[in-house]
């Protein structure tokens, strides 16, 4: 033991853990298609990368209206944040003053928001979960009860592809919000799912950043025109895994209740739609109506 180690101590710090869906099976593809094999290499990479803490910075949070009106210096979390990345998973964490939790909240989900969108572009799915607690994170060692409160939300209770944000986390946040004025960038990503559990999904950077001046309309349609691929070949390919199926008939529903203005949002046609026959693929389905 050294002198170092002797002094470590746990800090209460914002907490998501984060795991890519299916990551045994993307792999034992990857074993006889190189394309995939690339896909693994490229978006391991990609959250490798994140363990950069200057790659969590507020270009995402400094366009919105909501922080514009307030301290943008308690949205930075660059030099606070903690991120490792290991096999398919990342832990990251944020330390933060007890009055800007909800700034660091906001560029946390952000930043995670547009990880997700990235990833589900190239057909990567994920699950996580958020929450608040003590933790240890430094040289690349993280540890702690809040890591495993995070873990435990993301592998027993989101069940489907998305982003949970625990009970004892949102009783800290600015909720109930009252008025327009009390409004933090988070809460346009939030929201309350219809089993009860409040959080975000991939696709919701689409949605609140769709206005923003990066994302032109070619990029939306053809960032969705991808995403739906992926939930349709999702569709086709787990008749017999419910448990896989369920995760992509979730996605559907939630692409098809995704706020996209001027029609720019491609349409994810109901199975059979607009055809004859008694078709059993929602790809021939997405065919026959884009001929």
């Amino acid at each position: 033991m050294n002198e170092e180690s002797d002094n470590i101590q746990y800090e209460e710090r914002l907490i998501a853990f984060i795991d890519i869906l299916g990551f045994k099976d993307i792999v034992r593809r990857s074993e006889r298609s190189p394309r995939t094999l690339k896909l693994i290499y490229d978006s391991l990479s990609f959250l490798k990368m994140r363990e950069n803490s200057s790659k969590w910075d507020i270009q995402l949070i400094e366009i919105e209206e909501d922080a514009q009106k307030r301290n943008m210096a308690k949205f930075n979390i660059t030099n606070r944040t903690f991120c490792s990345s290991f096999s398919d998973s990342i832990a990251v964490s944020v330390s933060y003053d007890e009055d800007s939790i909800n700034e660091s909240f906001s560029t946390l989900v952000a930043n995670l928001s547009f990880v997700g969108a990235r990833l589900m572009t190239n057909g990567i799915l994920f699950r996580g979960g958020i929450t608040s607690g003590n933790i240890h994170a430094e040289n690349g060692i993280i540890f702690g009860q809040g890591l495993i409160d995070a873990y435990e939300l993301e592998s027993k209770i989101a069940r489907f592809p998305r982003i949970l944000i625990s009970d004892k986390l949102l009783k800290r946040l600015n909720y109930p919000l009252l008025s327009k004025h009390d409004r933090y960038p988070y809460h346009q990503y939030l929201r309350r799912f219809d089993d009860g559990c409040v959080g975000f999904h991939q696709m919701a950077y689409f949605e609140v950043l769709q206005n923003w001046v990066k994302m032109s309309d070619s990029i939306l349609v053809s960032s969705l025109g991808r995403i739906k691929s992926t939930i349709i070949k999702g569709l086709d390919s787990t008749f017999e895994i419910p448990s896989v199926y369920e995760k992509y008939r979730w996605l559907k529903y939630e692409y098809n209740q995704l706020v996209i203005l001027n029609d720019l949002k491609p349409k994810l046609y109901e199975l059979n739609e607009n055809t004859q026959g008694h078709n059993i693929h929602f790809t021939h389905t997405d065919k026959l109506n884009n001929r």
